[in-house]
């Protein structure tokens, strides 16, 4: 059921207790019986305690500075030979990805399978455009392809127009 809407008695009225014989009763207190302070407010310095902690905390941060500044050129030093290792990683594995390529593509076009050759050269000479073997592989696969159809004219015509 919901609360006490005003209709019956309260849950608090019979549950109350009757009072024992003879009992004091508790006074409420009343507004006269609050005790009056006659308090004076005044300014007045405050304590020195706030200056140990601001001490203390420019030393910190002095401290945590100063480890930056003795660290930051360890730290530029790290990452100069990481983005130098990173740099020597992805030369070694753009070779491997066009050694790969190169030959994945020769053996397409040994068994005549010129177009996914094709798509093996183009693959390669994106990594390393300037490789006169895979140049001339590219133009023998392209003038193939470009005999038996005109869809690969204008890609042979781009490979030679390169690389003149």
């Amino acid at each position: 059921m919901g609360g006490y809407m005003g209709f019956g008695m309260a849950k608090w009225i019979y549950t109350q207790r009757p009072q024992k014989a003879f009992s004091k009763k508790k006074c409420k207190p009343t507004c006269n019986t609050l005790p009056t302070y006659s308090r004076q407010f005044k300014l007045q310095p405050s304590k020195q305690t706030g200056h140990f902690y601001i001490v203390i905390s420019l030393l910190l941060l002095g401290l945590i500075f100063s480890g930056f500044y003795f660290k930051a050129p360890d730290f530029v030093e790290h990452s100069n030979k990481i983005s130098v290792q990173k740099l020597a990683y992805n030369k070694s594995r753009d070779k491997e990805a066009f050694q790969f390529l190169v030959s994945s593509g020769t053996k397409r076009l040994k068994r005549n399978n010129l177009k996914a050759a094709y798509s093996e050269f183009k693959l390669a000479y994106v990594i390393y455009p300037e490789n006169e073997h895979l140049h001339q592989l590219l133009v023998e696969t392209l003038s193939a392809l470009c005999k038996d159809g005109n869809t690969y004219c204008a890609d042979l015509d781009k490979i030679l127009s390169h690389s003149l």
